[in-house]
């Protein structure tokens, strides 16, 4: 990518974009085993379900903190520059656009 994003707060120039998540893990338990994806013991990484309860996408100034949100695309590959530079201008307007 090419060009700079600048935070209205400090003025850095340094980024790193976040994608925060929680998930509910299910695991089945039934009378041979602790879970029909787990034989002999609960692993963590082999659950039954997972449902995703809650998320939060955001750009975050690395030098002040401050984050702004910014919505990325699932099953896409990057943001463009245009994004990340409109997800900083929209915390100074009121009906930011996305899009364009």
């Amino acid at each position: 990518m090419t060009g700079t994003i600048i935070c209205p707060i400090c003025k850095g120039n340094k980024f790193a974009a976040k994608f925060q998540a929680s998930y509910v893990y299910s695991y089945s338990i039934d009378a041979n085993a602790p879970g029909s994806e787990n034989e002999d013991e609960f692993l963590p990484f082999l659950f039954d379900n997972r449902k995703k309860i809650d998320s939060e996408e955001y750009l975050e100034c690395l030098q002040c903190q401050n984050r702004f949100p910014c919505h990325f695309n699932e099953g896409t590959k990057g943001v463009s520059l245009t994004i990340l530079q409109k997800a900083i201008r929209s915390d100074h307007t009121i009906d930011p656009e996305f899009l364009g």
